[in-house]
């Protein structure tokens, strides 16, 4: 029976039955990099590593703020028993104290001034 080819080992093959090279064709050689490549590389992992950082102690890192209630309140005592304000501006001043604990960020602590064995913590005015 004859096909395609003339024999059973074939004179003849069709082209996609042929046997591929033995080796593939040479790649190029990776460029050599100067020491830029090294400099590029540490500077945008810098860079990068400082922007991490400020957005994670601006929004997560906890931070330890200050309020003086009991400062805060003898003031007041003392400004309305002096007579230099009235009923209604103590109410308001201490719905201002509260206002001003309510507009704390929620990645900040409170505690109380009388706590602070140092003074280097950010201290909430009302």
């Amino acid at each position: 029976m004859k096909g395609d080819w003339d024999d059973l080992y074939g004179k003849t093959e069709p082209e996609e039955y042929r046997p591929l090279e033995a080796h593939p064709p040479a790649l190029a050689p990776a460029p050599r990099s100067n020491g830029w490549t090294l400099v590029n590389s540490v500077l945008i992992s810098v860079v990068i590593m400082i922007g991490i950082l400020a957005v994670y102690d601006r929004y997560w890192a906890q931070k330890i703020v200050a309020l003086d209630v009991k400062g805060y309140i003898a003031e007041q005592r003392d400004l309305f028993l002096s007579g230099k304000i009235n009923e209604e501006q103590l109410k308001e001043h201490f719905d201002r104290l509260e206002k001003a604990n309510e507009r704390v960020l929620k990645n900040r602590v409170i505690i109380l001034g009388d706590v602070l064995v140092r003074k280097n913590v950010e201290e909430i005015k009302p």
